[in-house]
């Protein structure tokens, strides 16, 4: 007969793999699931925490969608991407920057997190050199990990406004360097790149021979000046990585939906990683998609509005706030405060216990800056503010009766 007080603690058959157990969970989903708990329980939360636009996409790109779903794109498509959302990104990227990409050029991956993942599957090995912004968002060190690539930290810094410079990464790159990462406008800081950085920085790994991972999901939520892309520049097809998607732009984030630019040669050997990962991007959502891109982003424009407006409240209402430091934001949709004084004035160990209680005394979610992921967000706390302003309000006034209290 069968014992089954079986126990699941000790049983060394299940265990993780050392691989595995190299990969980070992303912690914006770990405050999500606490935030969602607490609601279930009746507490009134504000949640900044996931980064997650709070619009629906336009009626007319659901109405794609169930079109081409009606239409029979319900199976499987290639892994690569459907051809008429390849050709739709060449274009919408063509006329945007007036280049000449091509469509065998772009993969359609299942989510930028995808194209992040396959792109550094393919051009990394255990022992290579990944440079990192600190702080910056936590899928890159967690995936070079994972992989056993070996990653450096840029510390990004209120004395210049968190921008990435090409200063702090030419002072890094070595002879085993091989792969920058650079995401802007910037996650969880706000910052873009001025385009002699970007220049600067393509050139730097065309001499140097390293490859330049350029995450420009944020491209549109742009509030002070225009996006320079690295697809802007001379050597892209040499040394660039190029990611988006449509999940910030487009509302789209449970759609799962990105997109690789790259040299054709590399792109094609995407095709085989994407297969056994995730076989093929969603059918139907891709062709909604390719019409959506082909439509323009004339509907965008409020919306852009709307949020340059709860970035100029939050920063203000930050601002306010004895103790807190905040440099405005210049893109995305986050504030990256430093709250150092007032953890040390309310005797607390760090931000992170800052973040735990502001959760359960006051129902405010925000995630602590170590979060992003090391040492250069001690202290800070970030704030998404794809919310209501009276939400933003609501929250930012809990924070400052709980610190005054």
């Amino acid at each position: 007969m069968l014992d089954n007080s079986y126990s699941y603690v000790t049983s060394p058959i299940l265990r993780v793999s050392s691989s595995s157990s190299r990969l980070g969970a992303e912690e914006a989903f770990v405050y999500l699931a606490r935030s969602m708990e607490l609601k279930r329980r009746g507490v009134d939360v504000v949640s900044f925490g996931i980064g997650q636009p709070d619009f629906q996409p336009p009626p007319h790109i659901i109405a794609y969608a169930k079109e081409a779903m009606d239409a029979g794109f319900n199976g499987y498509g290639p892994s690569l991407g459907m051809p008429e959302l390849r050709e739709a990104v060449a274009e919408f990227l063509n006329e945007k920057y007036r280049l000449d990409i091509r469509p065998d050029e772009v993969a359609i991956t299942a989510g930028a997190k995808a194209a992040v993942f396959i792109g550094m599957l393919a051009l990394l090995e255990p022992g290579d050199e990944v440079i990192i912004p600190d702080p910056s968002y936590p899928l890159y060190e967690s995936v070079a990990n994972f992989i056993g690539a070996r990653v450096k930290f840029f510390r990004l810094h209120k004395g210049n406004n968190y921008k990435i410079k090409f200063e702090d990464i030419e002072r890094l790159v070595a002879d085993k360097t091989r792969m920058v990462v650079i995401n802007y406008p910037e996650n969880p800081v706000g910052s873009t790149m001025d385009r002699r950085d970007v220049e600067s920085l393509v050139e730097l790994a065309y001499e140097r021979k390293f490859v330049v991972l350029s995450d420009e999901i944020y491209d549109h939520f742009v509030y002070e000046g225009h996006h320079h892309s690295t697809l802007q520049t001379d050597y892209w097809r040499d040394v660039v990585y190029y990611v988006n998607g449509f999940s910030k732009t487009f509302g789209m984030t449970g759609w799962r939906l990105g997109y690789v630019v790259a040299n054709r040669e590399l792109v094609s050997k995407l095709s085989v990683i994407a297969n056994n990962m995730y076989s093929c991007p969603v059918t139907f959502a891709q062709i909604a998609a390719a019409k959506a891109l082909r439509d323009g982003l004339e509907w965008f424009k409020p919306i852009l509005e709307q949020y340059r407006r709860r970035r100029d409240l939050i920063y203000s209402k930050l601002l306010s706030i004895k103790g807190v430091e905040v440099v405005k934001p210049e893109g995305a949709f986050y504030i990256f405060p430093d709250f150092s004084k007032v953890i040390r004035a309310k005797g607390m160990k760090n931000e992170r216990e800052l973040a735990d209680r502001l959760l359960e005394e006051r129902g405010v979610v925000v995630l602590p800056g170590t979060a992003f992921p090391k040492e250069a967000g001690a202290g800070h706390l970030r704030f998404s503010f794809a919310v209501r302003e009276e939400d933003i309000e609501k929250g930012v006034q809990r924070i400052r009766s709980w610190i005054e209290g």
